[in-house]
């Protein structure tokens, strides 16, 4: 997956598909996905896709607050990540998506080893029409040096439960099974300091 200036990720078409469906059975969907350039010696860099109905990614269009926090959850069958987040907008409705990285899969632990190195963080808006997906707009965060270190933690965390679990026990559709109970959204906004 390349970054092609403002149009977005070049996702692979079955990617597209399979989010565009999700958003039409399930309502607003979220993925971490990591770029790298072919020639690049750089790390992959994470980016987080968006995609929801038409409406929705207008709705957050413009001047928006981004609050997003890392969770880790610790189940018999393994560790649980998730990334949730609220879109804020100056006016309107909040918009609010999260996505699990199981770190047993390659790509999700180099998102979260991504998060946990890389000083800015886009969120890539796409909407959903049909069975496809349409690029909408781009948001770049600050990914500051105290959300760098809660994402070494929780990596840190994670990989130690994962190698704690018997081979045997685990199961991440299990462990997310126990995890979700616990699962809410939106995600506050920080209490403003006076």
């Amino acid at each position: 997956m390349t970054e092609e200036g403002h149009k977005g990720l070049d996702l692979p078409e079955r990617v597209r598909q399979s989010l565009a469906n999700a958003v039409a059975e399930r309502g607003v969907q979220a993925r971490v996905v990591s770029t790298q350039g072919r020639e690049s010696m750089r790390p992959p860099q994470g980016h987080i896709i968006v995609a929801a109905t038409e409406e929705e990614i207008d709705a957050v269009r413009g001047p928006a607050r981004i609050v997003r926090q890392l969770e880790h959850y610790r189940t018999p069958y393994g560790p649980v990540v998730r990334l949730a987040f609220t879109v804020y907008p100056m006016g309107g409705e909040p918009l609010s998506a999260s996505t699990l990285l199981n770190i047993s899969q390659v790509s999700g632990d180099t998102a979260l080893t991504g998060l946990g190195r890389q000083k800015t963080l886009f969120f890539h808006f796409y909407s959903a029409k049909g069975d496809d997906l349409t690029y909408e707009f781009s948001k770049e965060l600050n990914n500051a040096p105290e959300q760098r270190a809660e994402a070494k933690k929780v990596l840190k965390m994670a990989r130690e439960a994962y190698s704690g679990t018997p081979e045997e026990r685990r199961s991440f559709r299990w462990a997310v099974g126990i995890s979700e109970r616990q699962f809410e959204l939106p995600v506050p906004l920080p209490d403003e300091e006076v």
